[in-house]
């Protein structure tokens, strides 16, 4: 997909991962719609982006991706205030430990919101709808991989479900024109996860060790791997792995159907 003269939302996208995001869909000529609920953060980065790029390219919308109705006002704000939506990056994430009290809002935010953002995408982009096609990229994590320890279980489970929720999404390219993608990061330089830097610290050390063995990533090496997703037409329900070490790779993608040692036992 050509990202020039494109309209983009990106959920989480005032700061860290979801700004480089917004700048790099920027520097190429794309409109953006930060969605967030940080209000006093988007507003800061609407302004600055504006005086960077030129006022009418930027909009910064407050929305819980975790609320039916602010995801759908914030799709249809959107839609009024840019004539079109084209790419949508559902990126918004957060980490908490594994307790009663906070498991079910990573699995609102990091799994529901990303399906939530792309049914809407459906709604808004697609052909059956009236809609031209276009690009939804979700943002996984390297965690859905390679699992974290036991105390970020539930973060851990989330990425999985947005990567296979991602490559289950293959069909929407040949039904509505739409392609779905998904990039998993490894340690990245973000205001999250250099929070829990110290915690991993004390909890698990050999992971810690480990997280800093193989380097953290920027923001903006995350960001060039999301306009390759975007703009090559060939990849389609793909898994982008970015590590310091490695690189941008892909996972294998999954055939279709029953695997054999399954079917052999039917």
């Amino acid at each position: 997909m050509k990202i020039q003269g494109s309209v983009a939302i990106v959920t989480g996208g005032s700061q860290g991962i979801g700004e480089r995001i917004c700048t790099a869909l920027l520097d190429r000529g794309c409109k953006v719609a930060i969605l967030d609920v940080k209000r006093e953060k988007g507003l800061q980065l609407q302004e600055r982006l504006e005086r960077q790029y030129g006022s009418g390219r930027v909009v910064f919308i407050a929305c819980d991706v975790t609320s039916n109705s602010q995801m759908k006002d914030s799709f249809r704000k959107t839609k009024e205030t840019f004539g079109q939506i084209n790419i949508v990056c559902n990126n918004a994430g957060i980490a908490q430990k594994n307790e009663l009290a906070l498991w079910e809002k990573v699995v609102d935010v990091n799994l529901k919101g990303v399906i939530l953002g792309t049914f809407l995408g459906v709604l808004h982009m697609g052909q059956s709808h009236g809609g031209m096609g276009g690009v939804i990229i979700n943002v996984a994590s390297i965690a859905g991989i390679f699992p974290m320890d036991s105390k970020q279980s539930v973060y851990t489970a989330t990425k999985a479900g947005v990567i296979g929720f991602s490559q289950g999404s293959w069909y929407l390219k040949d039904s509505e024109g739409i392609r779905v993608n998904c990039i998993c990061p490894s340690f990245t330089e973000t205001d999250m996860v250099m929070g829990l830097r110290e915690f991993i610290r004390k909890q698990n050390p050999e992971y810690y060790d480990l997280m800093f063995k193989n380097g953290i990533i920027s923001p903006e090496f995350i960001a060039s791997g999301v306009m390759q997703l975007i703009e090559n037409d060939n990849l389609n329900a793909a898994v982008m792995v970015v590590t310091k070490k490695r690189g941008i790779q892909f996972v294998k993608p999954r055939k279709s159907g029953i695997p054999k040692q399954i079917t052999s036992k039917l």
